[in-house]
């Protein structure tokens, strides 16, 4: 059983609409076409994308890093820190 994506009233039979609020049910397409959207606005060459097509792209980098940064918690940037810091601390040894 599936839910309707609109109201979220339980699809129970295989009609093209929804019982609740009228609305169309999504076909297995159109939810792979969006499932794939969304991976690439969330991966990697996606954020590449929107910072070179950006008009100012250095605004453009700063808003993907805090995007980045909104979606961790406070232990994993913690761990970021520590292996940046460790790191640099490494590298001014060796110079």
């Amino acid at each position: 059983m599936s839910v309707c994506q609109s109201c979220g009233f339980e699809r129970k039979y295989l009609g093209k609409k929804c019982p609740a609020c009228g609305e169309p049910y999504l076909t297995l397409v159109e939810l792979i076409a969006e499932q794939e959207a969304n991976d690439e606005k969330h991966s990697f060459k996606g954020r590449c994308k929107r910072i070179l097509t950006a008009e100012n792209s250095k605004d453009a980098f700063w808003l993907e890093v805090e995007l980045i940064k909104a979606g961790l918690s406070k232990k994993s940037i913690f761990t970021i820190f520590l292996i940046i810091s460790f790191v640099f601390a490494l590298t001014l040894s060796v110079l």
